[in-house]
C-alpha cells in the first residue's frame, strides 16, 4: 500500500487516497490465471485513520463499493468502507 498520507475535506472529514498492488491466482473458464494489478482507492472518516497506520507491505482484505469519481466524471473509483489485516495463515488483527 502506498499512500501520500490522510487529508481532511473541506467538511472537516478524514480522507485518504492510496494506491493498492493485488497479486492472486484465479480460475477462469477452467483455466489459471495470474492476476495482478494496481489501482488507487479511496477511504473517508474512521477507516481513513485506521488505513493511514498500515505499513507498506501488510496483507489486507479490503470491503466496500465502486462509485463513480465524481457526478461529472464517469471515472470509477473505489470506496474502502471497512478492511482486515491478513497473514499467510488468515486473517488476524491489527498491529
Amino acid at each position: 500500500m502506498a499512500t501520500s498520507g490522510p487529508r481532511t475535506t473541506p467538511a472537516g472529514m478524514p480522507i485518504l487516497r492510496f494506491q493498492v498492488q493485488h497479486t492472486s491466482v484465479q480460475q477462469e473458464a477452467g483455466k489459471t490465471r495470474q492476476v495482478e494489478v494496481e489501482t488507487e482507492m479511496v477511504a473517508y472518516g474512521k477507516v481513513a485513520q485506521e488505513l493511514a497506520q498500515a505499513r507498506p507491505g501488510n496483507g489486507l482484505k479490503l470491503t466496500g463499493f465502486i462509485d463513480r469519481k465524481g457526478a461529472r466524471n464517469p471515472q470509477l473509483e473505489l470506496h474502502v468502507t471497512g478492511f482486515e489485516y491478513m497473514t499467510e495463515f488468515g486473517i488476524t488483527a491489527p498491529e
